[in-house]
């Protein structure tokens, strides 16, 4: 049996910011209400993951208040709570689901911790943009250091006061939302295959294989998710591209492209960078090639009209 027909993260930037959360915890709920989570747990776990959704949402306020006053260094055009927290946190639920939906080995590696730290993972996976408490500082020049600096923010925040309902294992979450940030690495080259390593090395034996799951599901919900959506092409492209020129100037017109060349840009991007990066793990999760982010990729290759 294959997985279950998910939808991926439908809205574009700057749609109304209720609807979105709305829809999020929409998502949220189907999540707890799988089997995986105790019934008489599932309120406060809902509950809990809500409120970490608002938190890491929240960090990323006032780089926005400063951007849309003008601000020159509140320059996270792309890497804003749109895709940071809504579109990852969407996704990688939407993942997570298909993975669970699965009746088969793979489904049964997952326990409910490694369902939680996914979500957790994909939260905060570029909280580290905006840790920094230096509202001062050029946000988007954070890029190179940013994984680190959002695993310091996910393990603060996975601290007291919200702290995690009964039955979760705190300790084994942290452990888990460690290596899901970590896969956000891009590009993810052998250096940091080896440091995933050696956190997973530090995990007991019967946790590893549940650590490779959740550190493929966050770097398909970041890389994967942000690829297929609706206004990706050419608006999240040319966002990309205004911010890494406003860390280091010509950057993203070298790395994306003149207007001219966004369209060849990015079908080679998806063609050989997402597809090869996470195409076999969207067709392991999904059982099949034919879900709804292959397709949107798909769409993104087809010519533009």
């Amino acid at each position: 049996m294959g997985s279950i027909e998910v939808e991926h993260y439908p809205f574009k930037t700057n749609e109304p910011e209720h609807i979105i959360e709305n829809a999020v915890f929409v998502q949220m709920k189907k999540l707890v209400d799988e089997p995986i989570f105790e019934l008489s747990d599932k309120e406060s776990i809902l509950q809990w993951l809500q409120k970490h959704f608002l938190k890491a949402r929240f960090m990323f306020l006032d780089e926005e208040y400063l951007r849309t006053s003008g601000l020159k260094n509140a320059n996270l055009f792309y890497h804003g709570k749109e895709h940071a927290v809504y579109q990852t946190t969407y996704d990688a639920i939407t993942v997570t689901r298909a993975i669970l939906s699965r009746e088969d080995r793979l489904s049964s590696h997952l326990s409910a911790d490694g369902v939680v730290a996914i979500v957790l993972a994909a939260m905060y996976h570029d909280a580290g943009f905006v840790y920094q408490k230096n509202l001062l500082m050029n946000f988007a020049g954070i890029s190179p250091f940013h994984v680190e600096e959002s695993k310091r923010a996910a393990m603060e925040s996975l601290k007291h006061p919200l702290e995690p309902p009964y039955p979760l294992d705190t300790e084994k979450i942290r452990k888990f939302v460690l290596i899901g940030i970590h896969r956000t690495y891009f590009p993810y080259n052998q250096e940091r295959k080896e440091e995933e390593k050696k956190l997973i090395d530090e995990l007991l034996r019967a946790d590893k294989k549940e650590a490779q799951i959740i550190g493929l599901a966050v770097q398909f919900a970041d890389l994967g998710g942000q690829t297929a959506r609706i206004d990706q092409n050419p608006h999240g492209l040319i966002r990309l591209r205004d911010e890494m020129n406003a860390w280091i100037p010509n950057l993203g017109t070298k790395a994306i492209g003149e207007d001219h060349e966004l369209e060849t840009k990015r079908r080679e991007f998806i063609e050989f960078v997402v597809k090869k990066t996470v195409g076999k793990t969207g067709n392991a999760f999904f059982k099949t090639y034919d879900h709804i982010f292959a397709r949107e990729w798909s769409r993104a290759l087809a010519p533009s009209r």
